[in-house]
Order: structure tokens, then C-alpha cells, then sequence
């Protein structure tokens, strides 16, 4: 570890369960489909939590999760991937989530995506997380 700036040791690699959406995508993004390492330092949580995922990291961790899930935290810094950080156009690792909902829409959907396109929907998102 103190090559990359902290004090002499390991770093712990702190990993999803598979049954997470953030685990497949990493895997198929970032593994080039391969799979996870099965060394002492890696450690696979037992349910898909960002907050143990944070508490896990202690000192010596790295980890991965969704943007929304750790902008607004003070434990943790998000590490540019070749120089490029979330906020920019090119960041290499990104994934499109939809909407799948039932035709015609009811109101209440067609309300809740209103809300959930919108500015103010798209700032709760990421609050929320």
C-alpha cells in the first residue's frame, strides 16, 4: 500500500455479491467478463449494501460502486480511471438503466416518470443514494 501513498500493507479488496447489479456490470466492464480473484485479500460481501461496502473499506480498501452511491460521502473518494473522473463525458465505465412499465400507462406512471426525467427527480436520485 505505500506505494500508492498510505503506510506499508496490503489492500483489501472489498467485492459485491454476484447477485448485484454493480458486481455484473464491474465484471463485464471492468473484468472483460472474467471473473473475480479468490485471494486472502479479497473479501465477498454477503449481501449487495453500500454501506458496509464503506464501513468494510477501513484504511487499507478498495472498492467499486455506483456514482450515486458515493458522491456525497465523506469517507470515501472516488478514484479517476486514466486520469478521467465520473463527471467527465468520456469515464469509461457506465451503464444505462430503464424504465420497463406496462402499455398504455397508467397516471401514476406517466406521473412518475415525469418526476423521475425531470431536473428535480434527477437531483433526488442522486441524494437519495
Amino acid at each position: 500500500m505505500s506505494k500508492v501513498g498510505g503506510p506499508a500493507g496490503p489492500i483489501k479488496v472489498i467485492n459485491r455479491p454476484a447477485v448485484s447489479g454493480t458486481h455484473q456490470m464491474f465484471k463485464e466492464q471492468v473484468l472483460g467478463g472474467g471473473e473475480f480473484g479468490t485471494t486472502k485479500n479479497i473479501t465477498t460481501l454477503d449481501r449487495d449494501a453500500t454501506t458496509p461496502l464503506l464501513q468494510a473499506l477501513g484504511n487499507n480498501g478498495i472498492g467499486y460502486a455506483t456514482f450515486a452511491q458515493v458522491v456525497n460521502q465523506r469517507t470515501v473518494r472516488v478514484v479517476p480511471v486514466n486520469g478521467a473522473t465520473t463527471d467527465a463525458g468520456n469515464y469509461p465505465y457506465q451503464r444505462q438503466l430503464y424504465y420497463a412499465y406496462k402499455n398504455p400507462p397508467s397516471q401514476a406512471v406517466k406521473d412518475f416518470l415525469g418526476y423521475a426525467t425531470s431536473s428535480e427527480g434527477q437531483k433526488a436520485m442522486l441524494v437519495g443514494n
